[in-house]
């Protein structure tokens, strides 16, 4: 093979390298955008039951059942808050990457 015929291929692998790194940065950016709001809602769900609790608690009307209530809804927005820290930490499997159409699970992407 020539020197010419060589570099030329050796440069679409460096391209098809770079369009995959490309398309894989943008995954993850939607991925982190979308789990970032999928965790606000979840947590804000938890946060708003558990402040009208608090609310009626200042006020001297919370049953002992509510009291209860307003503990582990805190319990377990600490928990959650937790886990999702966590979670958002570890980054997606590539298995999670979505293929381009054509491709077959577990079979490389190819772009050209």
């Amino acid at each position: 093979m020539s020197r010419g015929k060589q570099m030329l291929r050796e440069l679409g692998h460096a391209v098809r390298a770079g369009a995959e790194e490309s398309r894989r940065a943008y995954y993850l950016s939607v991925y982190d955008r979308g789990f970032n709001e999928a965790a606000q809602t979840c947590l804000g769900v938890l946060s708003d039951a558990t402040e009208e609790l608090l609310a009626r608690m200042k006020s001297g009307n919370l049953s002992k059942q509510e009291q209860a209530l307003y503990a582990r809804l805190t319990e377990l927005t600490a928990e959650m808050d937790d886990r999702l820290r966590n979670a958002c930490q570890e980054e997606p499997t590539g298995d999670a990457l979505p293929q381009s159409s054509g491709a077959r699970p577990g079979q490389p992407t190819r772009l050209a």
